[in-house]
């Protein structure tokens, strides 16, 4: 009997566990632009071909273009001949701009405005965008400009942390790139996703798990989606999962570590998030000194996990490949600075959501807007920044706080506006540091995680 588990290429269909809210924001929200951010193996590829299935798009694999905008170009063309056979009112080929990526990009737009409808652009691998972008940032700001001129366009990026060098490459001639998109983590799946890929739920032939060997290998994984896989496969046996033994275990740390699954996850971590890990592997606490928005970005992303008050390495694979391999002198290949700002970016669009969805108490609300109107006299007292682009954004957060309304419609227009200002350092304004202090103490405490924790009787690797 074949073991029912997909350990390579993307999957959909049966096959595709879980991650219905985050295709819902992606489909029904009003964000014209999303970045979904994930580790090696997440399932960043399998989320946009899940996508694919569902509505018109175009499906743009920037890794295959090789760094050449010619052939993201030849590419898009070959989508939009196949995917007229599905929706006759895409443009004809003889319609589209033979070498300008953002001039299609607009045609595609015309045409499905003119029908009323949306065409999800779906990018993967976008990090790859770098190497068009470091000698020419103008190709980034015209992704973004085609994504705000575009109003029938949903543009869809997936990515590891190495794009966030993206915001490098832009600040300096305007906001930062990644400030236009509104950003989700693809972590591991839930506990209750683990256990039905693990149990195969989805298919017309389950796999028969015991309940204490599913809370075994979730807990060795953190809902990691390839390790899932990996151990699913291993284990199979005639219609049931097996117990494993440390030789399934030490196959699979191996074959991880061939396929560098864990190598280039190291690579994008910046210094203070490397300090954090090496601090749990050497068993000593997370640093006092490290700002809560990398924890919460690590926490986001599988890196690490909360257990109890504190945290410990995501997974047991990975704990185990830091502890005998980790080069934690190696140079990061990404920026402390931009990654705090993709970070914060993230908890604020989190603490909006909490907002939207009726979940924070007025209290809460008015503490939050108190604390952003404190910033605020703060930037107006001690100068803005000299860049005209946060100082457009500092008005419009001025605006907002002023205008009419209620506590909670304050906060909804305020808070997008927020990142662009997080991303800078803020050095010349004497009590500003403090009153953004205390801003992002609230948020520490308004996105206090409350994903359900499996039970600490595992196997260790």
């Amino acid at each position: 009997m074949i073991a029912p588990y997909v350990t390579s290429g993307p999957v959909t269909g049966l096959e595709f566990y879980e991650r219905e809210r985050l295709i819902t924001e992606i489909l029904g929200g009003n964000q014209r632009a999303t970045f979904v951010l994930g580790t090696r193996q997440s399932g960043k590829t399998s989320l946009l071909r899940q996508v694919e299935t569902l509505v018109p798009s175009l499906f743009l694999d920037v890794q295959w273009a090789g760094g050449r905008l010619e052939n993201l170009v030849r590419q898009a063309h070959r989508e939009i001949r196949r995917k007229r056979r599905q929706h006759e009112w895409l443009p004809p080929e003889n319609t589209l701009p033979p070498a300008d990526l953002f001039s299609l990009l607009e045609t595609v737009n015309d045409a499905a405005e003119a029908v009323c409808q949306r065409v999800w652009v779906l990018v993967d691998e976008t990090e790859r965008l770098l190497e068009l972008a470091r000698p020419d940032p103008e190709v980034l700001h015209r992704l973004r400009g085609t994504v705000q001129n575009c109003p029938a366009l949903r543009v869809v990026l997936v990515a590891a942390k190495a794009l966030s060098e993206a915001n490098d490459l832009t600040a300096p001639s305007g906001s930062p790139f990644l400030s236009g998109f509104a950003l989700r983590y693809l972590g591991g799946l839930s506990p209750g996703a683990s256990a039905a890929l693990l149990r195969q739920s989805q298919s017309p032939t389950p796999v028969a798990v015991d309940d204490a060997l599913v809370t075994c290998l979730i807990r060795l994984t953190n809902g990691h989606p390839l390790l899932l896989q990996l151990l699913g496969w291993r284990l199979f046996d005639d219609g049931r999962l097996r117990r494993p033994v440390q030789g399934d275990l030490d196959a699979i740390l191996d074959q991880c570590t061939r396929t560098a699954t864990f190598d280039r996850d190291f690579a994008y971590l910046t210094d203070v998030e490397r300090r954090v890990l090496h601090a749990l592997v050497e068993g000593r606490p997370v640093p006092a000194d490290v700002d809560p928005a990398f924890l919460h970005g690590l926490t986001q992303l599988g890196y690490l996990r909360r257990e109890g008050d504190g945290y410990a390495i995501g997974n047991a694979f990975f704990a185990r490949w830091l502890g005998r391999w980790a080069d934690w002198q190696k140079e990061s290949e990404v920026s402390e600075e931009s990654t705090h700002a993709v970070y914060e970016q993230s908890r604020l669009e989190q603490v909006s959501a909490l907002v939207q969805e009726d979940r924070l108490s007025p209290a809460e609300i008015q503490r939050t807007l108190d604390a952003i109107r404190r910033a605020m006299i703060a930037w107006q007292q001690h100068g803005l920044p000299a860049d005209a682009a946060t100082r457009r954004t500092l008005e419009k957060i001025e605006a907002a706080l002023a205008g009419r309304g209620g506590p909670k419609h304050k906060l909804e227009a305020t808070l997008p506006l927020l990142p662009p200002v997080l991303a800078y350092k803020v050095e010349w304004g004497g009590e500003i540091p403090e009153y953004l202090d205390e801003l992002r103490a609230i948020l520490d405490e308004l996105d206090r995680p409350s994903r359900e924790e499996p039970d600490d009787s595992y196997t260790e690797v």
